[in-house]
């Protein structure tokens, strides 16, 4: 088997953050984030539905906007990358739970995929090409 470069890992990181971010930012979280107060209302009753507490829809569904739109374009910077994959993260598990309990397994696939994309970020860390390394030296 073929020895890959030592810096594999450092381009694998920045290639799977700059798809997983960009894909989010601009397919999902552009939307959110710009809908405003009644589309947050509609992401955070998810959550709400659940917990009971009607009174936070709106601040849980600013919450999952400010996920899939500031913390994707984190991600793909580099910048506090662990900590924005486990929001991102955490809102793809809700997405995911939603669309399972509802629609059942194919329609949550993409909640699923990004979820998965979150995971490997997270143990692959931002990498050599990231604001994490450059702000860490």
């Amino acid at each position: 088997m073929r020895n890959f470069p030592k810096n594999s890992n450092d381009f694998t990181s920045l290639f799977v953050r700059v798809i997983t971010g960009s894909l989010m930012f601009y397919l999902h979280g552009l939307g959110k984030i710009t809908s405003g107060q009644d589309k947050w209302e509609k992401l955070g009753s998810t959550v709400t539905d659940v917990i009971g507490i009607d009174s936070l829809a709106v601040p849980l569904g600013f919450m999952a906007s400010l996920s899939e739109s500031v913390f994707a374009v984190f991600i793909v910077l580099g910048f506090y990358t662990r900590t924005s994959t486990l929001f991102l993260g955490f809102t793809m598990v809700v997405a995911f739970s939603k669309h399972l309990f509802s629609d059942g397994f194919k329609s949550g696939e993409m909640a699923l995929i990004y979820l998965i994309l979150c995971i490997i970020i997270f143990l692959l860390g931002p990498g050599k090409y990231s604001v994490d390394k450059i702000i860490k030296r």
